[in-house]
């Protein structure tokens, strides 16, 4: 009797695989994810739906080298970060969830969207066409089914013989498995496979740890206008660096906070590099952003497109005020800083968007598979040859779907 294929992490390439090999193959198919599934699908405002039940910090990093570490947050829900993320997809959607997408209606922006559209931003692309899109869906329908077995538990070790993986440790269980595919998301992948001492045959795996810099400014609002949606105008620009970037306007900065809306500018091609190593026996993650000159230039340039956006007639008639920092600096403020001055500024300020990627796309070949392991396969982000220039869903849906096709046709 074959033993199961484990997928390890219900997420968005989670889903996709596990889906696709139970329509492409035979084989029991067991998905070890402990979230519930959302009950959210139907809900507009993302920040509505997000909660540290299906948002928890589940590591602390490192953003800047020698930088205090930060804890990093993850969607813990069947679905992932899809089911409950801000809907803002900034490239095409893929083919795969034809459909399921639609453009933001102006009737549907709030007063900070229709702001940012009128100093040069577009309407975004949303997860969203009469409800949120959720890769979850699918896989609850299998396991109501029968077709696919759920662990509501967390992988916590990975146990076999030097070359090969035939158990999956969690809390209080022991599975056995034929084939283990890794799809926990770019931290929580590497972070198990080095637990599990495989770093010792393949040193490649927490190599290439890439995230989008972010820097973030709240804007007290002169209305309470929020629209539909709380996210839904983008804006897109190249700096003379050569750096590409992304402005956001959300509607609100929280669920409990909707006075103030937010205007943030990320990064979009970072070339930094970071790393998820063992460390004294303890698991220890360093984004190493802004660590070339590329990066450095590029998020300066970046912040003063951004503090120019939040200077433009449409975004000063929205906001009473802005301020870009926690101690109440103003615009005013960034915009005497000369560049040295405004870099480190930055790098006391900078966040990230749990956009984790890349992490172990130099450990695994062109169809995923762990080199040094004949029986694991990388599915999620951290096998991204770079985090996308995008925002990643789209990214992570393509790839785990070329992965799991191309793995169902083995293990068929």
């Amino acid at each position: 009797m074959r033993r199961p294929v484990v997928v390890i992490g219900g997420g968005t390439s989670g889903c996709t695989v596990a889906a696709l090999l139970a329509a492409t193959t035979t084989r029991e198919i067991v998905l070890i994810e402990s979230g519930n599934v959302s009950p959210h699908d139907d809900e507009p405002r993302f920040m509505d739906v997000i909660s540290e039940e299906n948002t928890p910090p589940f590591a602390m990093v490192s953003l800047l080298e020698g930088g205090i570490a930060v804890p990093y947050a993850q969607a813990n829900v069947l679905g992932g970060g899809s089911a409950i993320n801000g809907m803002i997809l900034s490239g095409e959607p893929p083919a795969s969830v034809e459909g399921l997408t639609r453009l933001a209606k102006v009737d549907e922006m709030g007063s900070v969207s229709r702001a940012l559209l009128a100093a040069g931003g577009a309407p975004s692309r949303l997860w969203w066409n009469g409800g949120r899109w959720n890769p979850g869906r699918a896989v609850q329908h299998l396991v109501e089914e029968g077709r696919i077995s759920l662990v509501k538990q967390d992988a916590v070790l990975l146990t076999g013989v030097s070359d090969a993986v035939h158990e999956v440790h969690t809390e209080d269980s022991v599975i056995e498995a034929d084939h283990v595919v890794m799809c926990a998301g770019a931290i929580a992948t590497p972070m198990l496979l080095l637990s599990s001492g495989m770093g010792a045959i393949n040193p490649q795996i927490g190599v290439g740890l890439q995230d989008h810099p972010t820097i973030a400014f709240t804007m007290a609002r002169r209305d309470s206008d929020r629209g539909v949606f709380d996210a839904s105008v983008h804006l897109k620009g190249v700096t003379n660096s050569g750096g590409r970037f992304i402005v956001l306007a959300y509607e609100r900065v929280s669920r409990e906070v909707s006075s103030d809306a937010l205007m943030t500018v990320s990064l979009m091609s970072p070339t930094s590099r970071g790393t998820i190593s063992m460390l004294d026996g303890e698991v220890s993650v360093s984004m190493n952003m802004l660590s070339t000159k590329a990066d450095i230039d590029g998020m300066r340039e970046s912040v003063r497109e951004l503090v120019r956006i939040c200077n433009s007639p449409s975004v000063q008639r929205t906001t009473r005020s802005i301020v870009v920092d926690d101690r109440g600096a103003h615009l005013q403020d960034l915009e005497g800083l000369g560049d040295l001055e405004l870099d480190q500024w930055i790098r006391g300020h900078l966040s990230f968007v749990s956009h984790a990627s890349s992490s172990c796309s130099s450990a695994i070949d062109a169809d995923g598979g762990l080199r040094g392991f004949a029986n694991v396969t990388i599915a999620d982000a951290s096998g991204l040859p770079t985090v996308p220039s995008e925002t990643p869903a789209a990214s992570v849906t393509i790839e785990a779907t070329r992965i799991g096709r191309s793995l169902g046709e083995k293990l068929a």
